[in-house]
Parts: structure tokens; C-alpha cells; sequence
């Protein structure tokens, strides 16, 4: 079965950015990553913006689809599995898809942040399939 999502308009750098300044009174370590799909779903985002807390403790994910659903960042789940490695995993709720219907989406990244290579992959609640990207991120000041 075939899925569409409804399109997001993609939101600039300094739109998305803007909204993490200010955040917290301290310094973040925040990263965009630029992301190429390897499906045609929809389901990955052009860019990803990624802001580690509490010296990488903790971490808030941006992007279209989470702008179009709750406005603003949201909170995800950090683990390191490595030196320099780690998945950063979220769910987006309430995502439209085509007509009046809404589902839930998952969202996995894994970082190797020596290199600043992303994949994510993403899974569309009560679908089968998956949905694949990778990219490259670049720190923000």
C-alpha cells in the first residue's frame, strides 16, 4: 500500500536556527544536517537540525514535518554508542497524510560525529516499508 504525505514547504537555515537561539541561557552544541533521500515518500526531511543538551545529555530535533505538526522543537531521545557515534530517536504524532487521515511517524538517526555522516530512517506507523536518507551536518555558531 501506497502511502503520500502532504508536502511541507521547506524551511530555511536561519528560519529553523532562529528558532533554537535563545533556548537555553548556555551555549548549545547544535548541528544542521542536509539530508538526501533514498525514497520518494516524503517521510525524509531536506534538513534536520539537531541541538545536544546538557553536554550531550539530552537532545531537541527540528524540521519541516515537526514544524508543520507541533511549531516548534521537540524533545528526543539521545543515546551514545560509541566514542564518537550516536542515535538520536523521535516520534512525530498526529502527522497528515493524504485526505483526512493522520498517523504517527519514528524517526531514527545515527551520527558518527568524528565525520559528520547521518542516516536516518523513518517509520510510518501501520506501513511496512521504511523510508531511508543519509547526509552530512555541519555545526552552527
Amino acid at each position: 500500500m501506497r502511502y503520500k504525505l502532504k508536502q511541507f514547504k521547506n524551511l530555511s537555515l536561519a528560519l529553523v536556527a532562529a528558532l533554537f537561539v535563545g533556548a537555553q541561557a548556555h551555549a548549545a552544541d547544535r548541528i544542521m544536517c542536509a539530508m538526501t533521500a533514498h525514497s520518494n515518500d516524503g517521510l525524509v526531511p531536506p534538513k534536520v537540525l539537531i541541538e545536544f543538551r546538557d553536554d550531550r545529555g539530552s537532545a531537541m530535533v527540528y524540521d519541516g514535518t515537526i514544524h508543520h505538526v507541533y511549531g516548534k522543537p521537540i524533545a528526543a531521545v539521545l543515546e551514545q554508542t560509541g566514542a564518537s557515534r550516536y542515535t538520536i530517536s523521535w516520534t512525530v504524532e498526529n502527522l497528515p497524510l493524504q485526505g483526512n487521515t493522520t498517523t504517527s511517524a519514528q524517526y531514527l538517526v545515527r551520527l558518527n560525529a568524528k565525520t559528520m555522516k547521518v542516516t536516518l530512517t523513518a517509520y510510518l506507523n501501520g506501513y511496512f516499508n521504511q523510508s531511508r536518507g543519509s547526509g552530512k551536518c555541519q555545526p552552527l555558531s
